[in-house]
Formats: C-alpha cells, structure tokens, sequence
C-alpha cells in the first residue's frame, strides 16, 4: 500500500506542478519530468521523516513536499537546457 500511495502523490504533484510551469501535463520530457516527481516524492518522504499526515506508512505532506521542489527545479533546469 506504500508504494501505491507514493506513486499516487508524484503523479498529482508531477501533473500539477506541470500544468502550472508549463500549461500542459506532458511536453518533450514528459517521461523525465514524472521520474523526477516521483524521485522527489520518495525523497521527501525519506528525508523529511514521520511527522504530520501519515497514510498506509508514507509522509503525504513530506511526498509532496519533495515532488513539488524536485519537479520544479526539473522544470527551471530543462528550461535552461533549451
């Protein structure tokens, strides 16, 4: 159930947080842009520890936490690529 949760919060970070920077959900590196929420997401609950909101064992505040920095630092730093 973990996992399943942990997915769930980077795929709504990731989609938000495009559809604010970009105005869509995907564009060229869709795929790398839902890897790196899905990192952040991982990350923040790793790193930010069991505080606040716990679902089936996962920090949903600390997930989106992670996802929303990681997923828009990805986004300033692809930006800059182009």
């Amino acid at each position: 159930m973990y996992w399943i949760v942990w997915a769930l919060v980077g795929l709504v970070v990731w989609w938000a947080v495009n559809m604010v920077m970009t105005g869509k959900a995907g564009g060229n590196n869709w795929w790398a842009s839902l890897i790196v929420a899905l990192l952040g997401s991982w990350l923040g609950d790793v790193l930010l520890g069991n505080w606040l909101w716990m679902w089936a064992g996962f920090n949903v505040i600390a997930g989106v936490i992670g996802a929303v920095v990681l997923t828009w630092l990805w986004n300033l730093v692809s930006k800059q690529l182009k």
